[in-house]
């Protein structure tokens, strides 16, 4: 459980900041989907200080959250489509439709609405 105080466009969460400048956004399609890339290879307690400053900015709510190894799996509506929030030791978290790259048309359309979302409410700073 993480003890959450809020301070003017910062979010403080076990000790941690985060702000928009904590991420970068890369938009990448090299696994063959749609992903952007938030943080690079961190620890795991970062993915989940992540998923509430994320919950908090725009609002999501987590519908299926699963473990499989090292490895997190978080998975949330938006609009038509079912987003991932991904953690990996190796690679860092990042955000893409659930389906990867069996993603429909409309996941990968509710997915750049996201993307499109989060970049104009600054939550992330390309």
């Amino acid at each position: 459980m993480y003890h959450i105080n809020f301070l003017p466009d910062i979010l403080r969460i076990s000790h941690q900041e985060i702000t928009a400048k904590n991420f970068y956004m890369i938009m990448q399609t090299k696994n063959g989907y749609p992903e952007v890339v938030l943080a690079a290879p961190c620890e795991s307690s970062f993915f989940y200080t992540t998923a509430d400053w994320l919950r908090h900015e725009i609002g999501i709510s987590f519908c299926n959250k699963e473990k499989q190894q090292n490895s997190i799996y978080w998975k949330f509506y938006f609009g038509t489509g079912i987003i991932v929030l991904k953690y990996d030791p190796s690679t860092g978290i990042s955000l893409c439709p659930a389906q990867f790259a069996n993603a429909t048309i409309e996941e990968k359309a509710a997915f750049k609405m996201l993307t499109d979302t989060m970049e104009k409410a600054n939550v992330l700073i390309s």
